[in-house]
């Protein structure tokens, strides 16, 4: 009986879970698409950390990117921010999991204050792009990169631009500098 009342709430809490993934999917917008940790290896490389900066992933997911850049830079601020409530606890298991100094906050990425960022990773869908070039223009300080997986920030030149296996092609990684 024990068994059957936990394996009952167990099924309750994953029900509501993907429930709740698929509503604020839905309001949102985003679908959950991670990295590729090829990629990921790649957008840390290329923004070339020295070990002491304020490192942001916007839009963070499983937290897969600021574990593999802590890893890669023990010295970094590692700090994730994710919307959907189940994909943000999915990082966090992760986190613990990997036993790094990570943050990862639940939020909106337009809401976050980045002023303090010297990087950050961004894997977004293009429609969020215009809205984030706009906040980065009043918060950021002159030198802050930031390295866009897929996805162009308009009316912004990337100082390099690196292609990357996906799937059957390539797609870009972009490294910008304010």
């Amino acid at each position: 009986m024990l068994l059957a009342n936990i394996l009952f709430i167990f099924v309750c809490l994953l029900t509501f879970a993907l429930l709740v993934t698929a509503v604020a999917h839905i309001w949102v917008a985003v679908p959950f698409i991670p990295t590729p940790m090829k990629v990921a290896r790649e957008m840390v490389k290329l923004a070339d950390l020295q070990g002491d900066e304020m490192v942001y992933d916007l839009g963070a997911g499983d937290a897969r990117l600021p574990i593999l850049a802590k890893k890669m830079h023990p010295g970094i601020t590692s700090v994730g921010v994710e919307f959907v409530p189940t994909v943000w606890l999915l990082g966090k298991i992760r986190i613990w999991l990997s036993r790094q100094d990570v943050s990862l906050k639940m939020g909106n990425v337009l809401s976050v204050d980045l002023q303090d960022a010297d990087c950050i990773f961004l894997y977004l869908i293009p429609s969020i792009m215009n809205p984030l070039k706009q906040k980065f223009d009043r918060e950021l300080r002159p030198g802050t990169k930031i390295v866009s997986y897929c996805f162009s920030l308009p009316e912004k030149e990337p100082i390099k631009e690196v292609e990357v296996p996906w799937l059957s092609g390539r797609r870009k990684l972009r490294l910008y500098e304010w």
